[in-house]
């Protein structure tokens, strides 16, 4: 009976193994003797976290299961194997050692069974052998929004109406078909390249108890929750950032503004725009606008970089370490230069990722 047993168990394995099983044959001969990635389409907000699936490591395939990603050398073709749950996207890359810069194709997504990819030049450029049936819908879908994705533009100050106006066409396509693993994903890397938006939270609740069931939906409603709690709109929350500094709603009553810029020392356009930050505050400092920053530096040596930082630039405000690291955690602040701008009830009102000239222009307004 044991024996029994061992053998449907092993039975078993191998069924599930087969069900979640891809193989994908790479022919990319003007990248031979080169390297190239398999990787979620770029983007912000740590969305690379929400996928979950495997790519065996090999001679000549290294994955990083931390993000998701693929080194793979090129010996003409390839062969990658992989385990999969449900279909992902992914896209393919290149970096360039010469230029100091990386290429990214179009999103292909990976889903299970067999199929063949050919790069056909150094853009990365690529053809399929077959039309998997979550490639052919996703081609579909996209030329259904192919007017709104024109207006919108990768991390720019879009206008929420555009955004919004999209999401309205997903709406409409996720309540014909809500079990479209290609529509959540959609809406994944709209939030990725554009930002946080509410018509996101709209969209989310329509999917089938499938797509819900997913880790990658689950982890991803995660973050929309904490989002919508800490846009425009909401309050700005408590913050322990160590053992002895934080931020309440305290902090703001005795100032008409404040504005909360969250760095780090690894950031250059952080330290390059301190300048511009420190003129913006001697033009407000006496117009009731309060200046706060916060570095997400936690170690000795960095924390003494900042400082040294702070002190060349003549930087008089408060600045806090973020040793809780509470923004990243309450905040869903997942890269820097982020500035936040509070009223003195400690309601947010402003929101940009390295927009000094915009967030100069929300202080404006709301001083008027």
């Amino acid at each position: 009976m044991k024996k029994i047993s061992q053998v449907l168990l092993f039975l078993s394995f191998c069924t599930i193994y087969s069900q979640t099983n891809f193989k994908m044959d790479i022919s990319a001969p003007v990248f031979a003797k080169d390297s190239i990635t398999i990787a979620p389409p770029m983007g912000m907000g740590e969305t690379h976290k929400l996928y979950n699936f495997t790519i065996q490591p090999e001679k000549g395939v290294r994955f990083m299961k931390g993000f998701n990603t693929a080194f793979i050398t090129i010996d003409d073709s390839k062969t990658v194997t992989g385990q999969i749950e449900y279909p992902q996207p992914v896209i393919f890359g290149y970096f360039n050692a010469v230029e100091k810069g990386g290429y990214g194709s179009d999103i292909f997504f990976i889903e299970k069974g067999d199929y063949k990819i050919s790069i056909v030049d150094k853009n990365l450029n690529f053809t399929s052998g077959s039309e998997t049936p979550t490639n052919a819908e996703y081609k579909k879908l996209k030329k259904l929004l192919e007017i709104a994705d024109k207006k919108l533009k990768p991390y720019e100050d879009n206008n929420p109406g555009d955004i919004e106006s999209k999401q309205k066409l997903l709406r409409t396509y996720i309540t014909k078909n809500p079990n479209s693993y290609v529509a959540f994903w959609e809406i994944v890397n709209d939030f990725s390249k554009y930002g946080f938006n509410p018509s996101y939270v709209e969209n989310m609740p329509l999917f089938s108890k499938k797509i819900k069931g997913i880790f990658s939906y689950k982890e991803f409603e995660k973050i929309l929750k904490i989002e919508n709690a800490t846009s425009v709109g909401a309050n700005f929350p408590n913050l322990k950032l160590n053992s002895t500094d934080q931020i309440n709603k305290s902090s703001f009553s005795d100032h008409k503004l404040t504005l909360i810029d969250y760095w780090a020392t690894t950031c250059k356009p952080c330290i390059k725009d301190l300048p511009k930050l420190v003129t913006l505050y001697e033009k407000y400092k006496d117009k009731g606008v309060q200046f706060i920053s916060v570095a997400d530096d936690i170690v000795k040596d960095r924390m003494d970089r900042a400082n040294t930082i702070l002190n060349e630039n003549k930087v008089s405000w408060k600045n806090y370490f973020d040793v809780n690291q509470a923004f990243l955690n309450k905040l869903h602040a997942t890269g820097y230069p982020l500035q936040i701008l509070v009223d003195q009830n400690g309601k947010i009102i402003a929101r940009k990722f390295g927009e000094l000239d915009q967030i100069a222009g929300e202080i404006e307004k709301h001083i008027q």
